[in-house]
């Protein structure tokens, strides 16, 4: 596994639930040493500052000096980060999210790198302000192929699965972990009670914020979290699934996260999105599509055993393999 002993790289992402130590366990697992810079440290900017701003938000008008403050120390400390340990020019950065991380901080990654890579895994016009981030980087690569025609040399990828967890014996038949949306709530009603019916043991799990005017109407079969389930704890109860389930977000046009992690646990998975189709993964066998919110088949589906894919289609949507083809190793 330690292929890239040797090597150094800098990540930067955002920590939503551990995902940017996930990474950064996977990079070391491959043999990287590694530094993690997330997007979201604490900072205070004091009381002077606090002061200042409630000066210009009165009588200027302005309110974005407290905002600015923060973004200046929080660049410090992310700067800081990155020069205590003995490593004064890195092999390769990658940073998630650019639109997150200040352009004092992207130079800084550029002056102490070999290459730097991007990945914008939202589109870029839900986060307009990651085009001016683009020419920091020696390639920028993009979750939403249709994004490759807004501006010149984006590069389109694909989301991939961790290789350094491995699948467990399977403790439940059907897993999911996700926010409520509006949109495909009745949808995830209909598959549990589904499911359900046909024997399977569940376990589906829903964020709902305070905001979301929700009632459960299935709290036999649907769990409301309160606590978000942190990536990796996600990533094993994923492992210990038959079944993994996605359901698409419409602001996206690409596959999930969880799309990948059934090709690497060797689940079956259970999906709305229609573009699993185009893949050379795709087995019917493996993947069974809701079409219309109808599910004519799925208890077959249930009940024929998962077919293992080449080798080389387990290799191809690896991590070990995304790192190559980012950097072009």
């Amino acid at each position: 596994m330690y292929e890239f002993k040797g090597k150094s790289i800098i990540i930067a992402a955002p920590n939503h639930y551990g995902l940017l130590y996930r990474f950064k366990e996977n990079l070391e697992a491959i043999g990287f040493e590694t530094i993690a810079i997330p997007d979201d440290i604490n900072v205070s900017i004091g009381i002077q500052n606090q002061i200042i701003h409630i000066i210009k938000k009165i009588f200027t008008k302005t309110k974005s000096f407290k905002r600015e403050k923060k973004i200046e120390f929080r660049t410090k400390k992310q700067i800081d980060l990155i020069n205590k340990g003995s490593i004064s020019k890195f092999d390769y950065v990658l940073v998630i999210r650019p639109d997150l991380f200040s352009n004092t901080l992207l130079s800084t990654l550029k002056s102490k790198s070999n290459v730097m890579c991007a990945y914008q895994w939202d589109g870029l016009d839900r986060f307009p302000s990651v085009y001016e981030k683009i020419g920091f980087f020696d390639r920028f690569f993009v979750f939403d192929e249709n994004d490759t025609n807004k501006k010149e040399n984006l590069i389109p990828i694909t989301n991939f699965y961790f290789d350094d967890l491995k699948a467990e014996k399977n403790v439940i038949d059907a897993y999911f972990v996700g926010s409520f949306m509006k949109n495909r709530i009745n949808l995830l009603f209909s598959l549990s009670r589904k499911l359900y019916k046909l024997g399977q043991k569940l376990s589906i799990n829903l964020s709902v914020n305070s905001s979301d005017k929700f009632k459960n109407p299935n709290s036999d079969l649907i769990t409301i979290i309160d606590k978000p389930i942190s990536f990796k704890n996600n990533l094993i109860n994923s492992s210990q699934s038959k079944i993994i389930i996605d359901f698409t977000n419409e602001v996206h046009n690409g596959l999930s996260m969880r799309v990948f992690e059934s090709i690497g646990f060797r689940k079956k998975l259970i999906t709305n999105n229609s573009l699993v189709k185009n893949f050379d993964f795709y087995n019917p066998n493996n993947i069974f599509l809701i079409e219309n919110e109808k599910f004519d088949g799925i208890e077959n589906f249930i009940n024929v055993p998962y077919e293992n894919l080449p080798s080389e289609i387990y290799e191809k949507y690896s991590f070990t393999n995304w790192i190559k083809y980012i950097f072009n190793i």
